[in-house]
Formats: structure tokens, sequence, C-alpha cells
């Protein structure tokens, strides 16, 4: 027995020297193995090489469209904060606190109802707070609210606020070209850890106040995750392979997908992964950089985990072929030189080369085994393709509907006077004249708030002002009166929606500010060479330097982004007129003090004038 288990190696190698086969055999299989291993190791470099840059492309179109998305967002909080800052009824209503010392229980309830409805407007906002030099004011928290939980400013975070406010101020006696204040701490409330928060303050100016009379500070804290969310950038944040993050301008990472992060410094954060590249774009706010950092060390480890296991299956089929290469080696060597050839042409392809399979034992089954991975490859390049052009369409289409949702607000303001105002004319007078005004609300009413148009012809749009006109004619007693001279063969044109309201509104608002009698609005179109051109003129008490300087700003599309009061309605409509008509489109404005404002649109001719309008 212990000389066959002694003996054994001795027969093993008496029986390669005596069978060629045996030789062959374990050579091939030796050369196969090597062979399978340069082979693997290529393709996992090449891939990761393909991985890496495919990957890099995707998310440089990624960070690009949600820093689109993120600057719009971060501006809608801007205005917001500015909206409440030339809040005049605020303004007084603090005011009278602070001469006081107490507030009036009516009046504090007026302001809490009034924060109230700021915040659940804008969405995004989780707290409204009014500070002086010396206390915090009035606070409103939206989700701690005639609730238990305490509020957000309170023990050290008042140290904070004071903080904001000293900024704020600051700001106003540099008589900086940017009014508002940015903070990220306190980042949460102790009992709503989950909320990541921004906070601006800006100055408590009122609508006729100077800043250089302000002592009061609003700070607006919102929601940073959710804004985040909204402009897609949050999924980005989502994958451990590409994680995405927003850095403040002293490089603190201001928000993060993991908590643990927060408040780290960039440098600090990128020692933490073994390999990164990073893809930044600046944000047109606040100093911020959107950041994904592409984790290499995580990507390289996730191939070699898939390499790996392809190269045990390999070595495996290696183990059975070499049992059946001592009866067919002659078929062996063929598809070893077929792999080889694969193995060459790698380098001359963008994809993996297929092997085209000629027979059934098991080195063309290796072969088909390489043809699967190849394909279960493609298809996850094109599964990631998809994806991202979905998320890319996605967020597009989020764009466009957000766009379609401007053209459905109308001034609320104006409805409660014209309502009114017909009302008290229908109870007084008891003349059925309020039967043809309703029937113009009404058809205002329809035209303003029905979604599915994305366009209407000229005609509908000239109707509607003349409607609009005619109510705020009566709802003003005649104080103006108004001309529209527009051919009829110009009606069916296709034209932007809702477009003229605003610069209409914008003459009557402040146009005839004060005035009793004898303003005129006229709106002419005609063709004017190879443009149509209409214009929109009344003769009110035009523009102030100050005034006409940011509206051209406007109109040249050289506006800065904390414009507040009518130029937002202007530059809203001159952002969807662009949108529309493209470069073609040219807007002038002619205005002086005393002398009237003209507005001047050329459109371009539409090349078919009798298309159906988009529904």
């Amino acid at each position: 027995m212990k000389e066959k288990i002694f003996g054994f190696p001795g027969r093993v190698k008496a029986y390669f020297h005596s069978h060629m086969s045996a030789q062959v055999n374990v050579a091939v299989v030796l050369l196969l193995i090597l062979t399978g291993l340069i082979l693997q190791f290529y393709v996992k470099t090449q891939y990761f090489n393909y991985l890496l840059e495919d990957t890099r492309s995707m998310e440089e179109s990624i960070i690009e469209t949600s820093t689109i998305n993120i600057n719009s967002n971060l501006k809608d909080i801007v205005n917001t904060a500015c909206t409440v800052g030339v809040n005049e009824s605020i303004r007084s209503l603090v005011e009278n606190f602070t001469e006081d010392g107490v507030l009036q229980e009516k009046e504090k309830l007026t302001l809490e109802e009034r924060m109230d409805s700021i915040a659940h407007q804008s969405g995004n906002v989780v707290s409204i707070a009014i500070a002086s030099e010396e206390d915090l004011i009035q606070e409103y928290g939206v989700y701690w609210y005639k609730t238990g939980y305490g509020g957000l400013w309170k023990d050290e975070n008042l140290e904070k606020l004071k903080e904001i406010y000293d900024g704020t101020m600051e700001l106003q006696e540099q008589n900086a070209k940017v009014r508002y204040y940015v903070a990220t701490e306190p980042a949460v409330h102790e009992s709503w850890p989950n909320i990541k928060m921004v906070h601006i303050g800006v100055p408590l100016v009122g609508k006729n106040s100077s800043f250089c009379h302000v002592n009061k500070v609003v700070v607006m804290s919102f929601d940073l995750g959710e804004l985040l969310k909204n402009s897609a950038f949050d999924s980005v944040a989502d994958r451990a392979l590409s994680p995405g993050y927003i850095v403040d301008k002293d490089s603190r990472i201001v928000y993060h997908s993991d908590e643990n992060y927060n408040g780290m410094k960039v440098t600090e954060y990128q020692k933490t992964l073994e390999r990164s590249e990073n893809i930044s774009l600046p944000l047109k706010y606040f100093g911020w950089r959107a950041y994904i950092t592409l984790d290499l060390g995580k990507m390289n480890a996730q191939v070699n985990e898939m390499y790996g296991k392809s190269i045990y299956l390999y070595l495996l089929l290696l183990c059975g072929c070499g049992i059946l290469w001592q009866f067919a080696i002659r078929r062996i060597l063929k598809p070893v030189d077929i792999i080889r050839d694969s193995m060459r042409n790698i380098k001359l392809s963008k994809n993996l080369p297929k092997i085209e399979v000629k027979g059934t034992n098991e080195i063309w089954q290796l072969a088909g085994y390489y043809n699967e991975m190849a394909e279960t490859l493609e298809r996850q390049y094109k599964e990631i393709r998809r994806y991202y052009r979905e998320k890319t369409l996605s967020i597009r289409q989020k764009n466009k509907a957000e766009k379609e949702a401007l053209e459905s607000q109308i001034n609320a303001h104006f409805l409660c006077n014209t309502l009114t105002a017909i009302n008290y004319d229908a109870i007084e007078n008891e003349d059925y004249e309020v039967a043809d005004l309703l029937k113009k609300l009404s058809s205002m009413l329809s035209y303003t708030f029905s979604r599915k148009l994305v366009s209407v012809s000229l005609g509908q749009e000239l109707r509607w002002v003349e409607q609009y006109l005619y109510l705020q004619k009566f709802r003003l007693m005649d104080v103006f009166d108004y001309e529209i001279e527009v051919q009829e063969e110009y009606s069916e044109w296709p034209c932007c929606k809702l477009f003229i309201q605003p610069f209409v509104e914008n003459s009557i608002l402040h146009g005839f500010e004060g005035r009793e009698n004898g303003g005129m609005i006229r709106i002419k179109g005609g063709i004017d060479g190879s443009r149509f051109r209409l214009s929109i003129e009344d003769n009110g008490c035009g523009m102030s330097r100050e005034t006409e300087e940011p509206m051209q700003q406007i109109l040249e599309e050289k506006h800065t982004l904390d414009l507040a009061g009518t130029g937002i309605g202007i530059q809203n409509v001159v952002t969807r007129l662009r949108m529309y008509y493209g470069e073609k489109l040219s807007i002038m404005l002619e205005s002086a003090p005393g002398e009237g404002t003209k507005f001047t649109f050329w459109l371009p001719i539409p090349e078919n004038p009798e298309q159906e309008i988009e529904e």
C-alpha cells in the first residue's frame, strides 16, 4: 500500500514521458490559463476606462442640467425673501409692535396669519423670523407653529440669529449690490433633524421706506433638501459611485446625502476616498458650487469583483477542457487561435468583439460564455445610457411644466377689486350692465386658466386684452381710455399666450398713478418689413432713469437676478417670449418722465399663418 502511494508521482512522471499528448495537453492548458488571465486583465482595464469615460460624460451632463434647476430654485427663494422684505403691511405691524412694546392680540394674529400665508404659498419655507438689534421679535415655524415643539431661534441659536442680523445690516451700510445675507447654521431644528436648512436675511424695508432707516431684518429659512430634490440633484447624490454635494464659498459641504460629511472641508472629504475625480460647476448664488465626485476606488472594486468571478468561471472551464484535449488536440487549437485573434481586435473596436462559435466542445463553450459576457456588458451600457436619457427628459419635462404654469398666473388683487366693483354697481344701480361685466370676466377667467393651450391666436390674445382693459376702465371709473388697432387678417396668427397683459398692467398701475382722467393706452399692429410690429403705448407719467435702466436690462437679457417689484412680471413674460419666438424676437422700450411709455415688439411672421394652434 505504501509502495503504491509513494510510487504514484513516479508513475505520473513516467506517463508524461511516454505520452506526448499529455505533455501537449499540459502545455496547452497552461497556455490557455495564461492567455485567459491576460485577456481578462486587458478587458478589465479597457472596461474600467470605458466605464469611467462614459460615467464622466453622463455626470457632466447631469450636473450641468441640475445646476440650471438649482439656480432657478435659489432664485425663487431669494425673490421670495425679497418680496417679504418689501411687504409694507408686515413692516407696519412690526413697527407698531416695537413702538408700543406689546403687540395687540388682533394685530399679532394678523401678523401670524400673513406669515402663515407667505410660508404656504412659497412651498419650501420652513421658518420666518423677524429680528431687531436687541432680540427676536416674532417667529413662525411651519412644522412647530402652535405645537409642543420649541422654536428654531432660541438658546445658542439666538447668537446665530444675531450674526445673520449683523451681516444683513452690514450689507445695507456698505450699500452693497446684493442686500441679502446667507447662512447655513443652524443646519437643522433639534426636533426635525431630517430637514436641512439654509437661511436668508433681508432688510424689512417695506414699500416706501429707504434702506438707511432699516433696523429690522426678516430671516427666512428654506428646506435645502427639498430644493435640491426638485432640481433632480438629490437623485444624483443617492448613488454610491458618484455622490453629489453642495459646497459653500468657504469650501465647506453644506449638503451631502451622508449627513456625516455636512460641514466638512472638501479637501478633508476627498481624503476619505481611496481615489476620486471631481466634476464641479459654480452656482449663480451665494458663492456655492455643485460637486459630483467619482469614487474610482469603489468603481474599480466593483469591476474587480465582476471580473474575479469571470476568472473563476474561466479557470473552471479550462480544467474541464483539459480532460478532453487528450482526444481532440487539433480541434482545441482552432478555438485558441480564434480567442487570440479576438484579443487583438479589442484594440481596434470600441465595443467588445464577438467570437463566431463553430463547435460544441468546452473551448467553444468558453467562447460562448465570452460572447454572453460581452452581450451582458453591452446591455448594461445601453441600460445606463437609457437611464440618463430618461432622467434628462424628465428634467426637461419638469421645466416645460414650470413654464406652462407661469401662464396660469393672474393678478388676484385685480380680480377681487373688479368683482367688488361689479357687485356694488349691481346693488346700488340695479342695472343689468353687471351681466355684461360678468360675461367678460367669465371669458377672461376661462381663457386665463386654460392650461391646455400652449399657444393661442393673436385674435384671442387681443380679445382677452380688450376685456381686461374694459374691466379695468370700469373699475377705475374712466381714469383712462384705450384703442386697439390691429387688422382682422392677422387674427389667426399664432402667438405666445398672455404676453400683452403685463405691459398694459404696467401702464395702468404705474403710468396713470395719481391720475383721475385723461389716460390713453394704444395697441397697434401691422407688417413692418419682414416682421410683424406690435406696439403698446400710453401717455402716462413715463419712467424715471432709475426705473428704466433695469427694465432695459431685462429686455436686453442683461438683468441681474435680484430684481424685485414690477420687473419680475415683465422679466417672466420676456423670458417666455424669447423661448417662444427665439432669436428673431426684438423688443424696444421708449420712455421719458412726463411723456409716457412705449413698448415695441418685432415678431417673426409665421411660415404658415393658417396653422392650427397647438394644444
